[in-house]
């Protein structure tokens, strides 16, 4: 593998990919146990909290890269319930990116209190819209010892275990 380009070195290494992946887009604010960090910052061993509240320990940070147009903008405005905590910018996620909707937004979409589903699944082409450039983007992935949802953005989103080790 080949080092990733970002300053500080934060992940171990880069795949181009070639089909789509789940991830978040660099700049993407992720709550820690010392405050929200930018995701590319984060390290292997660094506590995050989750959702609900437990401190988890990162066990690898992976990174692809992978085309705009595969990945969806998110709008601080979008999702207001779950993002009123937090004064962040716009979240670029992946489509294939799960995240947690609850209340209001579950229940009109889905028939249920909260729901998982891929970012692709709420697009609306306004406060969730696929982007429409025409260059490539790292993605990058916290995994956990077991799937954890993390607030990123202020959003609830879908971490999972490494499929493998991180060099």
């Amino acid at each position: 593998m080949t080092p990733i380009s970002h300053t500080g070195g934060a992940v171990a290494g880069f795949v181009r990919s070639a089909t789509p992946t789940a991830g978040i887009g660099p700049g993407a604010l992720v709550r820690t146990l010392h405050g929200e960090r930018a995701i590319e910052a984060l390290r292997p061993g660094d506590r995050i909290l989750t959702s609900d509240g437990v401190r988890a320990r990162l066990t690898s940070v992976s990174c692809h890269i992978a085309p705009a147009r595969s990945l969806c903008r998110i709008s601080p405005n979008a999702l207001a319930e779950g993002r009123a905590r937090t004064k962040t910018g716009p979240v670029v996620l992946s489509g294939l990116q799960h995240l947690m909707l609850r209340g209001w937004l579950a229940r009109a979409m889905f028939s249920r209190d909260r729901a998982l589903v891929p970012v692709s699944d709420i697009a609306d082409g306004e406060l969730v819209r696929r982007m429409d450039m025409d260059t490539e983007l790292p993605l990058f992935q916290l995994h956990f010892d077991a799937p954890a949802l993390v607030c990123v953005g202020g959003l609830e989103v879908l971490a999972t275990p490494a499929r493998q080790t991180a060099y």
